[in-house]
């Protein structure tokens, strides 16, 4: 599978991650698995269709030839591609998508519903041209020019929800009571930065920075792939390697062993091949 991604700049910059081109697919694949980070993506299918499980559970299982929109998840995404040989992806940031698709992303916590429901007619004729296209470049630029008639400039609280996200992402909440943040960092009740977190993540405030906190150390497991995991424990803050088994397997349905042996096709992308 071949994965072309590029990160908009400007208005979009922080609002969204990446345009994803995937080519490719092929038939003996069993697709990809998407580590959850808090985002909020938009899959086209551009040829065929795309089967998206939404989590462990198997809630949310979903076949479509249309574009799907898939919220924040709170575990990894499985997409079964072998049905479809090329789709585009639109990737949020952790609180981004809420001044495309409104603010109460909450809503759309562990689910996956088609895009049109959220995004409009306007969807429909983004995915006709996508499909004409075979050029990734002029895709890029049409789903930048999309989402540019969308964005909402006025989003209330944004600011000091996009602080809390920062601050969360870079690691600067590890060791610190998010009472104590919420109140002495952002200037809001535990309870009302909850809600608003919430309402504007999808996820809650504590579920995010484990989410975070369990992504990094995923990083450093793929960059140093000799590294025992009792020193991955010790390293990432775990009393055990035990508790670190547990989250591997909460957060990527995966043993170590078997995330260190799959083969990385983009961040926080795994590609999956049938035995």
């Amino acid at each position: 599978m071949k994965v072309i991604s590029v990160r908009p700049s400007g208005l979009l910059r922080d609002s969204v991650y990446w345009f994803a081109y995937y080519d490719g697919f092929a038939a003996d694949d069993r697709g990809f698995r998407m580590m959850s980070e808090g985002t909020v993506d938009i899959l086209i299918p551009l040829e065929g269709r795309t089967v998206v499980v939404a989590n462990a559970s198997n809630d949310g299982v979903t076949a479509a030839d249309e574009p799907l929109l898939i919220g924040p998840q709170k575990s990894f995404s499985l997409y079964d591609t072998s049905t479809c040989s090329r789709a585009f992806g639109i990737v949020f940031a952790p609180g981004g998508a809420a001044r495309f698709l409104g603010p109460q992303i909450g809503e759309l916590t562990n689910r996956i519903l088609p895009a049109r429901d959220v995004l409009g007619p306007g969807l429909r004729l983004l995915h006709d041209r996508l499909i004409e296209e075979v050029d990734p470049a002029r895709m890029f630029s049409l789903a930048d020019a999309f989402l540019r008639q969308r964005y909402e400039r006025e989003l209330r609280n944004a600011a000091e929800i996009d602080h809390a996200i920062g601050e969360i992402r870079n690691g600067r909440t590890i060791g610190v009571s998010l009472v104590d943040f919420a109140e002495q960092t952002i200037g809001f009740s535990h309870k009302h930065f909850v809600e608003l977190f919430t309402r504007q993540v999808g996820l809650t405030p504590m579920r995010y920075r484990q989410i975070t906190h369990f992504n990094d150390m995923l990083e450093r497991c793929r960059l140093s792939p000799d590294m025992t995991l009792r020193k991955l424990a010790v390293l990432f803050g775990y009393t055990d390697p035990s508790h670190l088994v547990k989250d591997f397997h909460r957060f990527t349905g995966m043993t170590p062993g078997d995330y260190r042996s799959t083969v990385w096709t983009h961040r926080q992308v795994l590609t999956e091949t049938a035995d």
